[in-house]
């Protein structure tokens, strides 16, 4: 099945080459977790604190559907 992953920040370095922008189409197996997917893109745990599954904020332990989109937020500091 194929997830569509997002990643903004610093984090859109750890897309595969080829990327187009900051979003990548992957293949992924039936079970595979909002967690799995970050595990396998190497987006550590600190950068977990706002992550979306198909516009939705949405625990780690979710189980991805095909044609789902992760989206991975860096929250913006200041002040």
């Amino acid at each position: 099945m194929k997830v569509k992953v997002v990643l903004f920040g610093q984090h859109a370095q750890m897309l595969p080459p080829g990327s187009q922008g900051n979003s990548t189409s992957i293949d992924v197996e039936e079970g595979t977790t909002v967690a799995g997917i970050l595990d396998a893109f190497g987006v550590p745990p600190e950068g977990r604190s706002y992550v979306q599954l198909n516009g939705a904020r949405e625990g780690l332990a979710a189980a991805l559907q095909d044609g789902d989109e992760v989206r991975v937020i860096v929250p913006l500091g200041g002040g």
